[in-house]
């Protein structure tokens, strides 16, 4: 008895199945009828369209940078080899603090210069008033007098040049006044900020057009975005720009364009644009490349979900629910944004109707395979 009803109900389970898939039919107005389960196998939703917000937008792509004045290119001011580090690749450093020292003959040499400048000063000086003090006794010893004016004013000029040559380096002139040599050149940081790229090792000679290592401060990051040549007369200062980077699409950060470049890139046929970033965080990093949307303008207009939209040949199409089945309605479509495209032919059976929102490439399959 029971091997009876287990066979009954494997019957009753492929005569339900067998009934779900009962085909569909269209009639000669073209409307597709389904069965209620045919509905519900297909996944078929009804839905109304509706007005939203919508911008037109551009996509590009660019990288994150800092503003010219927080990114600073460190080189020693004069050649020497690398004697110690004081910090590493990745530490933040306060503005004047010591990077690294140097050492080298000629260091030296400019701190001796400074010192024998000084006392010639001194002794040039000493000249010029005794000379003037003869003057006065003696008219013919004038054109002496003006050769120690010029010996001490030459001496003058020496001595504050290599003054301030040391001051450049950071040497304190106090030490040096007295009679003390300084060893080592520090290099230092000229603002806060984090130590990239550095460039050498212990004992290295380094020049001053070499670059030892780069500072920056990523509290002004930026976003510098290149806009296609076709986008040139679409962009304004204040768009709405929204970016992410491409191993987290997941995460939106929001920026406003602020300056517009005015050179544009030959090669890439490109036009480089200035954003200012509103939600930054640390999670974000210099010179990363990013995905860029700029909103160019919003609009109220009708819209549907996209997946209420199909296309097929280059045309659009949607489907209405009537009363006893589907139809099928060309359209033509505009902006897609966030999940929802623009129906620009808006008539008024689309307005008053309702509409296929999923399901739609089911209901076209048996539309086609109809006709």
């Amino acid at each position: 008895m029971r091997n009876i009803v287990i066979i009954l109900f494997v019957l009753y389970i492929f005569s339900a199945c067998t009934n779900q898939k009962v085909d569909s039919k269209k009639t000669e107005d073209g409307i597709v009828q389904l069965s209620a389960e045919q509905i519900i196998l297909s996944g078929i939703k009804i839905g109304k369209i509706e007005k939203r917000k919508i911008s037109e937008t551009v996509e590009c792509t660019g990288i994150l940078d800092v503003d010219r004045k927080d990114r600073m290119t460190i080189s020693p001011g004069i050649n020497g080899f690398l004697n110690d580090f004081f910090l590493k690749e990745g530490d933040f450093v306060k503005a004047g603090k010591r990077i690294a020292s140097l050492s080298h003959s000629d260091f030296i040499t400019l701190q001796q210069q400074y010192l024998e400048n000084k006392s010639k000063v001194r002794y040039f000086e000493q000249e010029f008033k005794r000379k003037g003090e003869l003057t006065v006794e003696n008219a013919a010893s004038i054109k002496n007098l003006q050769k120690a004016q010029s010996d001490y004013w030459t001496a003058q000029y020496a001595y504050k040049s290599s003054k301030i040559q040391l001051e450049m380096l950071g040497v304190n002139i106090d030490i040096l006044d007295k009679d003390e040599f300084v060893k080592y050149y520090y290099l230092t940081s000229p603002i806060s900020g984090y130590i990239i790229n550095i460039n050498g090792n212990k004992g290295k000679f380094i020049e001053t057009k070499d670059i030892f290592c780069e500072i920056i401060n990523p509290s002004t990051l930026t976003v510098n975005i290149n806009i296609l040549e076709k986008d040139f007369n679409k962009i304004k200062a204040g768009q709405k720009v929204e970016f992410y980077q491409p191993f987290d699409t997941s995460i939106k950060y929001l920026s406003k364009i602020e300056n517009i470049g005015i050179i544009i890139d030959k090669t890439n046929k490109t036009l480089n644009t200035q954003c200012k970033i509103e939600n930054a965080d640390f999670k974000l990093h210099v010179g990363i490349e990013i995905q860029a949307i700029v909103y160019i303008s919003e609009k109220e207009t009708f819209v549907l979900p996209t997946s209420a939209v199909t296309t097929n040949d280059k045309s659009s199409f949607i489907f209405i629910k009537k009363e006893n089945g589907f139809v099928k309605r060309q359209v033509n479509v505009g902006i897609e944004q966030n999940n929802f495209v623009e129906i620009l032919t808006v008539t008024d059976e689309i307005l008053n109707s309702e509409i296929v929102i999923n399901g739609v490439y089911y209901l076209l399959s048996d539309s086609e395979t109809n006709e």
